[in-house]
């Protein structure tokens, strides 16, 4: 089994993600590192389940980061958000990233910000479903998905669970990434 934790965080222009969950669906799927593999987290025996509409876009994680829990983190790799068809899971691409938003729930110590959920477009032109490259494009083009994705974090665990704390641009999201990314010698 492939050991997804060892692919590079970067490439040469690009992040680089891996897709746990695909685009439209309801069971929370994560990779575990021990195994090696993705599996359905279990909640009393039971899958974990989102009780709301399915995942929006494929979902899953930037390889190479690490949350500190030390600072406030979460102890799992930055998530991402990939608007695109439904991907399988343990797929491996090239992405853009064009936003990151904060929920209230997610600061860590204090009011530091230690659990980014970054949204990304793919760098493929041909898994591409929207034509935002940044930013402004996405705004510009498409300024009801972000509310959708923002209305869909909120809601998905329950209503008044979350609130939109701050969002930023994708070279905020990139120095997320960045601060977060293990570093390798």
């Amino acid at each position: 089994m492939r050991n997804f934790n060892t692919i590079p965080t970067f490439t040469i222009n690009y992040v680089n993600a891996v897709i746990e969950i695909p685009a439209g669906t309801n069971r929370k799927i994560s990779y575990n590192e021990e195994k090696r593999m993705f599996l359905v987290e279990q909640v009393d025996g039971d899958d974990r389940v989102v009780d709301f509409l399915p995942y929006p876009a494929n979902y899953g994680f930037v390889p190479g980061t690490f949350i500190d829990p030390v600072m406030g983190g979460d102890g799992y790799p930055v998530d991402i958000l990939v608007i695109s068809e439904s991907l399988p899971t343990g797929t491996v691409l090239e992405v853009i990233p064009l936003l990151v938003l904060y929920f209230e729930d997610d600061s860590g110590y204090g009011d530091r910000l230690t659990d980014p959920k970054i949204i990304a477009t793919p760098a493929s032109e041909r898994l591409r479903v929207i034509r935002a490259l940044n930013y402004e494009d996405l705004f510009e083009k498409y300024p009801d998905l972000v509310d959708i994705l923002i209305k869909w974090f909120i809601s998905y665990e329950g209503t008044g669970v979350r609130e939109l704390k701050a969002m930023g641009d994708g070279e905020v999201a990139l120095n997320e990434i960045r601060k977060w990314e293990i570093r390798r010698f």
